[in-house]
C-alpha cells in the first residue's frame, strides 16, 4: 500500500443450521503490522484495526477468547508460527460445521504481505485456508492489491456490491478483498484506521442490518462495507477504492458474520430519517467515525461507556452525549440532539498532509568572512503529503549570533527560508527530505565600542536537505542542513556569499 494497506481477515460466519444445537464453533487469528519493508511508508491503523476485528468478533460474533490468536508487529515467521499453532488449535477441537476466520492488515504488492521488515507470500495464506479443518473459511484482505489474495482454486468472483448466497447446505471458503488487484488500499485519520475495515467493523455492529432481525449477513456486511468504501475515497488523491468478493460455498442459508441484537451493551438511534453518523468518546477518539444509516431506527453493539453522536442536520451539526450501560440499551432520540457549528473534518491518511516540527540548536557559516561561526536555534514546520515529485512545503527560521574577530562587532542573523521538495518516507527506519528554497536574512550590527547599530536585509535562495529518526512515538531525533548563496549588502556593493548551516534537535511527527 503506500499507505498504507492492508491484509484484513476473516469475520464470523454463522450458516442457518437445521438443528438448534448444532451452532458452529468460531476460530480466529487476526494480523497486524504498521511497519512494512524498505521505502514503505509506516502504516498508523494496522495494528489497532487488527485488535478491532478481533474485538467485534468477540463481542458480536459469538467468538471464544480461547478461540483467538491475536499477533501484532511481527515478521513473517512470527506469522507462520501463529498459523502452525492455530493449525494444531483446529486438529484437536473442530468439528464439521466448525468456521474460521483469519484477519491480516499490513501492507502488501505482488501477492506478498510486507510484515516488519520481512515477506510472507499471500499463498501461504491461502493454502492454510484450503487445508483448515472447517466447513466455512471466511479470508477479508485490506491491502494494497490485495485482489492478489483471491486466487483459491474454484473461487468464482462476484463484481459490485450484489451478493446472494442462497444455496443448499453451506459449506466453503470466502475471500474479500479490500482493493482490486492493481488499487491502493487506503487509511483515514478521520475514520482512525482503514477506510475497508473501519467500515466492515461498523457494518457488524450492526450497521448493515437492513433487515433489522438483529443479525448482519455476510451479504449485508459486504454490500454495506463496498458501498461505504467506495464513497469514502471517491475523492482521494490515491483514487477509488473498490473491494472485491470471491467466493466457492454449497449449500443454502445465509452466512452470519455477526448478531449485535445479542450483544450485552446496545446503542439504538430512535430516529426515522436516514443519515450519516459518527460515534467517538469523550476524548475525540472515533469509535465509528463513518456510520450510515437508513430509514427507521438503527441499533449497534458497542462497548459500555460515554460517547458523542453527531450527525448533519439541514444548517448545523446535531450532536447527543450518551451513556452506554453495561448491561442493557441506551436510546438516541431526536429530542436529545443539540445543534453545533459545522466543522470541516477531510479524510486523511498516509496521502493527506502531515505535519513536521524540528526545534534544535544551529550553527552556521558567517555572512562576512571576518566573524566567526554563528550559532543560535532553528524552529522548522513543514506538511507533506503522498508520494508525488513534490510532497513537501517548509518553512525554516534560524536565528543566530556571531562575533567579529577582533571582538568588537557583534552580528544577529534572523533567517526565514520557504521551500518545496520531496520527501522519502521510511527509508530504512528514516525520513529523507530534499528542498529548494527562497527567502531573506534580517542581520543587525552592534559596535560594543561606540554602540553604532546597523541592519539590512539580505535576499537568500539555496537547497535544504532533512533527516528524521522516529524514537517513540511522535517524537524523533531530527538533523536539517541548508546550503545557499546570499546577497550581502556592504559598503563596496552586494556580494554573494556562500551560506551554509545545520540543526540538530528534537522532531515531532503527526
Amino acid at each position: 500500500m503506500t499507505l498504507a494497506l492492508l491484509l484484513a481477515a476473516l469475520v464470523a460466519a454463522q450458516p442457518v443450521a437445521p438443528q438448534a444445537d448444532a451452532t458452529p464453533r468460531r476460530f480466529a487469528l487476526s494480523v497486524g503490522n504498521n511497519r512494512g519493508t524498505g521505502a514503505d511508508a509506516p502504516l498508523r491503523y494496522a495494528e489497532r484495526d487488527a485488535r478491532a476485528v478481533l474485538s467485534v468478533l468477540e463481542e458480536v460474533g459469538g467468538l471464544r477468547r480461547e478461540d483467538a490468536l491475536l499477533v501484532l508487529g511481527t515478521d513473517a515467521d512470527a506469522v507462520r508460527d501463529a498459523l502452525a499453532r492455530l493449525e494444531r488449535h483446529l486438529v484437536a477441537n473442530a468439528r464439521p460445521g466448525d468456521q474460521l476466520f483469519v484477519y491480516v492488515s499490513s501492507h502488501a504488492d505482488a501477492g506478498e504481505l510486507h510484515l516488519g521488515g520481512s515477506r510472507l507470500p499471500l499463498r501461504e495464506i491461502t493454502r492454510f485456508l484450503e487445508s483448515a479443518p472447517v466447513s466455512v473459511a471466511l479470508l477479508v484482505v485490506d491491502s494494497c492489491q490485495s485482489g492478489e489474495a483471491a486466487r483459491l482454486k474454484g473461487l468464482k468472483p462476484i463484481p459490485g456490491v450484489l451478493v446472494n448466497l442462497e444455496r443448499p447446505e453451506l459449506a466453503g471458503r470466502v475471500i474479500i478483498t479490500a482493493s482490486a488487484a492493481d488499487e491502493s488500499a487506503q487509511e483515514s485519520d478521520s475514520l482512525a484506521g482503514s477506510i475497508f475495515t473501519h467500515h466492515l467493523v461498523a457494518a457488524l455492529r450492526g450497521a448493515a442490518d437492513v433487515s433489522g432481525d438483529g443479525r448482519v449477513t455476510l451479504a449485508e456486511a459486504y454490500t454495506y462495507s463496498y458501498a461505504r468504501t467506495v464513497e469514502s475515497s471517491l475523492l482521494s488523491r490515491a483514487g477509488t477504492q473498490h473491494p472485491t468478493f470471491h467466493f466457492d460455498l454449497q449449500g443454502k442459508g445465509d452466512l452470519v458474520l455477526s448478531a449485535p441484537a445479542r450483544a450485552t451493551s446496545l446503542l439504538t438511534l430512535a430516529i426515522d430519517e436516514p443519515g450519516d453518523w459518527t460515534v467517538s468518546t469523550l476524548a475525540g477518539e472515533p469509535i465509528l467515525g463513518h456510520v450510515r444509516k437508513g430509514a427507521g431506527a438503527a441499533t449497534l453493539a458497542l462497548p459500555a461507556g460515554s460517547y458523542i453522536l453527531t450527525t448533519r442536520g439541514e444548517h448545523s451539526a446535531l450532536v447527543a452525549r450518551v451513556q452506554v450501560p453495561d448491561a442493557g440499551r441506551a436510546e438516541v432520540t431526536r429530542a436529545q440532539l443539540r445543534p453545533q457549528k459545522l466543522e470541516a473534518n477531510a479524510l486523511k491518511g498516509t496521502l493527506s498532509p502531515t505535519w513536521m516540527v524540528h526545534l534544535g540548536v544551529s550553527a552556521g557559516s558567517p555572512l562576512v568572512d571576518s566573524f566567526g561561526t554563528m550559532v543560535g536555534g532553528t524552529f522548522a514546520l513543514q506538511r507533506t503529503w503522498g508520494p508525488s515529485m513534490v510532497n513537501l512545503v517548509t518553512a525554516t527560521l534560524d536565528v543566530r549570533h556571531g562575533r567579529h574577530s577582533s571582538g568588537d562587532l557583534g552580528q544577529n542573523d534572523h533567517a526565514l527560508r520557504l521551500g518545496v521538495g520531496h520527501l522519502v518516507q521510511d527509508w530504512h527506519g528514516l525520513h529523507l527530505q530534499l528542498a529548494v528554497e527562497a527567502g531573506a536574512v534580517l542581520s543587525s550590527q552592534r559596535d560594543y565600542g561606540n554602540g553604532e547599530t546597523g541592519l539590512a536585509l539580505q535576499p537568500y535562495v539555496g537547497a535544504a536537505g532533512g533527516v528524521w529518526l522516529p524514537v517513540r512515538g511522535p517524537f524523533a531525533v531530527s538533523l536539517l542542513g541548508s546550503a545557499g548563496q546570499t546577497w550581502v549588502r556592504t559598503a563596496t556593493g552586494s556580494p554573494t556569499s556562500l551560506s551554509l548551516g545545520g540543526s540538530v534537535g528534537i522532531g515531532w511527527l503527526r
